[in-house]
């Protein structure tokens, strides 16, 4: 009876290792694109400068044309919580800016690798979200395919008297919206 008993618990000692593999793998595999993901750069709201510390890159059905895609790149000061970073619209990023958890900047890159579209311009002093548009953006590419993206983002704008501005060199995976 101990030799069947020994048995039985090896089989799920086993069994409980390659569960924990099987499921920590992806997880790790997520972490380290994550951790390839860089930005360095600045966002000013109203004088107030904030650090640019975490890029976001997704490819998206263009607004204003449903048969071609844009590249969106998101910049911001704080992470921004998965379930908005899923979210097709990203509502959310509104109310995170209005509370002051997070500042920066959504520009959408075109096929022909130039601004397109429209962004947001997210901060506290704007009461959350502004609407950008395309002229206000720079992009330099230094790479800009189906899975990376990388370059120089800089832009600036106003709402009123209330000025905006930031520069920013990235490097990130690009996802795709589901």
């Amino acid at each position: 009876m101990r030799i069947l008993d020994m048995r039985i618990a090896d089989r799920v000692a086993r069994l409980s290792l390659l569960f924990a593999v099987s499921f920590t793998i992806p997880f790790l595999s997520a972490s380290r694109a994550a951790a390839e993901d860089t930005v360095s750069g600045s966002f000013t709201a109203r004088g107030t400068t904030y650090k640019l510390s975490h890029v976001y890159v997704r490819r998206e059905p263009s607004n204003y044309d449903q048969a071609r895609t844009v590249v969106v790149v998101l910049l911001t000061d704080n992470p921004i919580p998965k379930n908005v970073l899923d979210d097709r619209y990203r509502l959310s990023l509104t109310d995170l800016a209005r509370e002051g958890k997070i500042h920066g900047v959504s520009v959408k890159i075109g096929a022909d690798r130039k601004p397109a579209d429209t962004g947001f311009t997210y901060a506290k002093e704007f009461g959350g979200a502004g609407m950008n548009r395309a002229d206000q953006h720079t992009f330099e590419p230094k790479v800009l395919d189906d899975s990376h993206a990388e370059g120089k983002l800089a832009g600036q704008g106003a709402y009123g008297n209330d000025k905006w501005e930031y520069t920013a060199t990235f490097k990130a995976t690009v996802g795709t919206l589901k």
